[in-house]
């Protein structure tokens, strides 16, 4: 197994909120996010960051506005780069040209694979590390979520699509490919799914989520898990011959997309 060099990386997000957007003519930006990260940093305990994202495209705030503060904060040493998330191609260079970007945190797994068309591409091409969330798909590739699975208050996974007791059903040959190949390489259903991620692209980290202690150890030994280039093809191949039931998508913002749950 290759070696490699561990490294702890400070990464935070924040919002752009009401008041950064309706005096953005001023100085109201830079002052708004700059007390975001302040106020971060302070429950870090830390002066600086490493990376800070823009948790989601506001539609009212140019991402290029955005970009400028983020350099700025860049050079009075505050942070060491930027990124976003949830976003389009588009939204990704228009930040790209006026600021580069660090990296981009999307949603992508094996039933999300919108990213690979584009996102992917730009960003290897130009050295941008991409943050996966949800590699998992919350639970669902760990084949531990049933119809009978009950997620209670602010639980996201009640809003997600693919976890529908309808999609759940739809999207078992989706599970049995991976309890074959689990099978035949002695791992779980979620070590497999990172595994094929971590394989197919050099350039993206993935990030499962867990409050569980069991579940982060059972992920963290995916990296123990090697597949083959025939073992990789021949798992492309079953997926690819697979429908996914129920799409959330990758391209969100504070205005539209998967968040506005939370306000209903």
């Amino acid at each position: 197994m290759a070696s490699f060099r561990k490294e702890v990386v400070l990464a935070t997000k924040f919002h752009i909120g009401k008041t950064e957007v309706e005096n953005r003519a001023d100085t109201a930006l830079y002052n708004g996010i700059r007390y975001h990260l302040e106020s971060s940093m302070k429950r870090l305990k830390t002066d600086y960051v490493d990376l800070y994202y823009l948790h989601r495209l506001h539609e009212l705030v140019p991402v290029e506005e955005v970009a400028e503060v983020m350099g700025r904060l860049i050079e009075e040493g505050l942070i060491r780069g930027w990124g976003l998330s949830q976003v389009s191609l588009e939204t990704l260079q228009k930040a790209q040209e006026t600021v580069p970007v660090s990296a981009v945190q999307n949603l992508y797994s094996m039933v999300e694979r919108d990213c690979e068309k584009e996102i992917f591409p730009y960003c290897k091409e130009r050295g941008i590390g991409v943050v996966a969330f949800s590699p998992i798909a919350s639970g669902l590739l760990s084949g531990k979520v049933t119809a009978e699975t009950k997620f209670e208050g602010d639980d996201v996974r009640k809003f997600v699509p693919q976890l529908s007791k309808e999609n759940l059903a739809a999207n078992q040959p989706i599970l049995d490919v991976l309890a074959e190949f689990s099978g035949r390489k002695g791992a779980t259903n979620a070590q497999i799914s990172l595994a094929w991620m971590l394989h197919k692209y050099p350039n993206v980290v993935p990030i499962p989520g867990s409050k569980n202690q069991e579940r982060i150890l059972e992920n963290l030994g995916a990296w123990e898990v090697e597949l083959t280039e025939e073992e990789f093809s021949e798992l492309e191949a079953a997926l690819a011959g697979c429908t996914v039931y129920g799409h959330r998508g990758h391209m969100e913002s504070e205005q539209k997309g998967f968040r506005k749950n939370w306000d209903k």
